[in-house]
C-alpha cells in the first residue's frame, strides 16, 4: 500500500468518525422537542427574509457590533469619560 492510498484512507476515516459525531448530535437534538421547535422557526426567519445563511448570520453580527457599540456609549456617557454634544 503506498503512501497515498494511506492517506486516503486516514482521511475517509477522519470523514467517517465526523459522520458518526453529526449523528450523534442530531440524535441528541431529536429527544429536545424545544430545539426543535427553536431550529424550525429560525429556519423560517430565514425562508421570510429570502437570504441565505451567511447573509443572514452577516445581519445578525453587525446588528450585534451596533448594539455593543451603543451600550458603550451609554455606559462612558453614565460615567462622564465620554459626553454627547449637539450644537
Amino acid at each position: 500500500m503506498t503512501d497515498k492510498e494511506k492517506e486516503l484512507l486516514a482521511r475517509e476515516e477522519a470523514l467517517r468518525a465526523k459522520e458518526r459525531e453529526i449523528e450523534a448530535r442530531e440524535k441528541a437534538l431529536a429527544n429536545k422537542p424545544f430545539s426543535r421547535a427553536l431550529q424550525a422557526r429560525k429556519e423560517l426567519w430565514y425562508d421570510r427574509a429570502g437570504v441565505s445563511v451567511r447573509q443572514m448570520d452577516i445581519i445578525i453580527g453587525v446588528t450585534c457590533a451596533l448594539l455593543a457599540i451603543v451600550i458603550l456609549l451609554i455606559i462612558l456617557e453614565a460615567t462622564g469619560v465620554y459626553t454627547l454634544k449637539f450644537g
